[in-house]
């Protein structure tokens, strides 16, 4: 790819009023792909936030997806063909059948599916089973994702290419410069122990088990403050339990930021407590941050920290696990000091954006090549 310009074009027809992993990795591969001579562009729907963050980092976008299913289809086919477009990752199953419904009427770009966790195709529903046929190829962020699918019967295996994520390590380094002062802001005081998790505020976070978590470990830590970073569809729900008295207003949920570097390095510990997750990305930026990660055994998550050596893995759904990981890290500052060093390293080794970046030109090469 590098010695041939590939245009790419990144459809998402997310119009949530806030979005995750997926759409954040499109915006940082666009404009890092674009920055290295690709032609990338992104197309979704008129005034959905992630396409608005898009244009403000600089990413050229496309606003085409409206109206009808017809139309919408019809506009999928006919930016594909303005664009020229030789590879076309796609974003959710809807997506992905406009998007080879445009090349069969005459648009020429490779279809590439990005699934960002598991059970986005089940083999037990026929469309899936039809929609993966209707692609070329699909792209899973972790290894244990591929053997997932591979299972569900979504094969071949060469059809589906595992691309890790990353993260822009300077920016994470000026985060920590911040940390300080962020902790102030959010009236920690030095002998204060702060937990904090970020993500979807929806039940597959596992969020109900981080507050079962906080309520066994309050007892031993009466000092300790816990944040919720993050909005969704649950959010009320999580609010309401989150003041729940056996609590004891241990738990602060500041909802939607966009200073999740700052915050996560003021954390002293960081949780992810999902049920179900490929490599999550703020298990990524918190070990960025320098700080040790208490994370269920969702998909991926060993393949970003090796336990016991970069953070800690506790099994999915076990609130009293969880808690024991908390505890551990909270009583021994040094073992905290180490876990985050080695996690901030395994970042630098494996999991920059220049690396993702890297791998992805790759992928994509060998994709643009097959056709």
């Amino acid at each position: 790819m590098r010695a041939r310009r590939v245009r790419l074009l990144f459809v998402n027809a997310n119009r949530s009023q806030s979005f995750g992993g997926v759409e954040r990795w499109m915006i940082d591969a666009a404009s890092g792909l674009a920055a290295r001579g690709h032609a990338a562009a992104l197309l979704g729907r008129p005034g959905t936030p992630w396409l608005e963050a898009a244009a403000r980092a600089g990413v050229r976008v496309r606003p085409d997806i409206r109206g009808a299913w017809a139309q919408r289809v019809l506009r999928v086919g006919a930016a594909m063909r303005a664009e020229e477009a030789d590879v076309v990752i796609v974003k959710g199953k809807k997506a992905a059948r406009m998007a080879a419904f445009g090349r069969v009427t005459g648009a020429r770009g490779r279809v590439v599916f990005f699934l960002g966790a598991t059970h986005e195709l089940e083999r037990a529903r026929w469309v899936d089973r039809f929609t993966w046929r209707a692609v070329d190829a699909g792209i899973v962020v972790a290894h244990g994702a591929a053997r997932w699918y591979a299972a569900e019967g979504f094969g071949p295996p060469e059809k589906m290419h595992v691309l890790w994520k990353g993260v822009q390590l300077a920016r994470f380094a000026r985060a920590r410069a911040e940390a300080a002062r962020k902790r102030a802001e959010l009236g920690l005081g030095p002998d204060e122990l702060a937990v904090g998790t970020v993500g979807r505020l929806a039940w597959q976070k596992g969020i109900d088990d981080l507050l079962e978590a906080v309520r066994r470990v309050r007892p031993g830590l009466p000092r300790a403050r816990f944040f919720v970073v993050g909005g969704g569809r649950d959010a009320e729900a999580v609010a309401a339990a989150a003041t729940a008295p056996e609590l004891g207003g241990a738990v602060t949920l500041l909802g939607a930021r966009d200073d999740v570097p700052e915050l996560l390095a003021a954390m002293d510990v960081v949780v992810q407590s999902s049920r179900r997750e490929a490599m999550a990305q703020t298990t990524l930026e918190a070990m960025a941050v320098g700080r040790p990660v208490v994370s269920t055994t969702t998909v991926g998550a060993d393949e970003a920290i090796e336990d016991g050596v970069s953070g800690l893995l506790v099994p999915v759904g076990d609130a009293a696990a969880l808690a024991d990981g908390i505890l551990a890290l909270a009583r021994d500052p040094a073992r905290r000091a180490a876990l985050g060093d080695a996690a901030r390293a395994r970042i630098a080794e494996h999991f920059t954006s220049a690396r993702m970046l890297d791998r992805c030109e790759t992928i994509l090469r060998a994709i643009h090549a097959a056709s």
